[in-house]
């Protein structure tokens, strides 16, 4: 496996960024536009809507979980926005997977963007030093603010692809234009203390992995690092994912395991 973008001590100095902002909706099918409170109502929904993990982590009270659901695969990505390899691996697994299986319901998706980043703590603020630069920093920031409002894969997903093909803030502008999501909360977000505190929280999440990732993008499924699988992912995400899915087999890895 090709050694990826490696943690290094060389670093520049990250701008910083402020405030309260409010989830941005899409409409479509009710899982898009309704949220958290029709997603996480019940058990049956947080299901049929990807979103079990998220409901769970944020203390909804779901049902339990019958005998014959099978819980979706979690699937982390541990990446930074300038990493060659990560983008890479965006566009040539993770999309594609997102693409042909994420409606199928077999597994979640969860996105960390900070890398590897370091950080301190100044005044009131947490200053970010990140492999690529200042630039890598504020995208960072911004996809992280981004991952915070957009909360299903539905709407991250998308937006996130369209940054990586090209990434700078004029870019995510423009996706965020052309995709139709108010882009003011995400900028305000990324603008404010409330970027900086969620960027942080990315931090001590990313640096509080067992294994310590030693690259990016790092790949955490079912909350399991192992060479064998961030080799099977970088080679075939969707080929990993259908063979690892514990449930009946949908229709769409019929062809994919071939």
């Amino acid at each position: 496996m090709t050694n990826l973008c490696i943690t290094t001590a060389s670093f520049l100095l990250s701008s910083l960024f402020v405030v309260q902002s409010s989830p941005v909706q899409l409409n479509a099918d009710p899982c898009q536009r309704d949220g958290p409170e029709y997603w996480c109502r019940n058990q049956q929904t947080a299901t049929e809507c990807g979103v079990l993990n998220f409901c769970k982590k944020r203390g909804f009270n779901l049902a339990a979980i019958p005998n014959n659901v099978v819980k979706p695969l979690q699937f982390e990505l541990y990446f930074e926005s300038l990493c060659p390899d990560c983008r890479n691996f965006f566009k040539e697994q993770l999309w594609p997977a997102y693409q042909q299986l994420y409606d199928t319901g077999i597994f979640d998706i969860t996105l960390y963007s900070y890398g590897n980043a370091n950080e301190k703590k100044e005044g009131g603020n947490w200053v970010f030093t990140c492999q690529h630069g200042a630039k890598e920093c504020q995208l960072n920031l911004l996809e992280t603010c981004a991952l915070h409002m957009l909360t299903h894969p539905n709407q991250f997903m998308p937006y996130i692809h369209c940054i990586e093909l090209d990434p700078s803030l004029a870019r995510a502008k423009q996706c965020a234009d052309e995709m139709r999501i108010e882009r003011q909360p995400i900028f305000k977000c990324y603008n404010g203390s409330e970027g900086n505190f969620l960027e942080h929280q990315v931090a001590v999440k990313t640096d509080s992995l067992e294994p310590k990732h030693t690259w990016v993008p790092w790949i955490v499924l079912d909350g399991a690092h192992t060479k064998e699988i961030q080799d099977a992912a970088t080679t075939n995400l969707s080929k990993l994912l259908c063979e690892q899915y514990k449930g009946t087999t949908p229709d769409a890895c019929n062809n994919i395991m071939r």
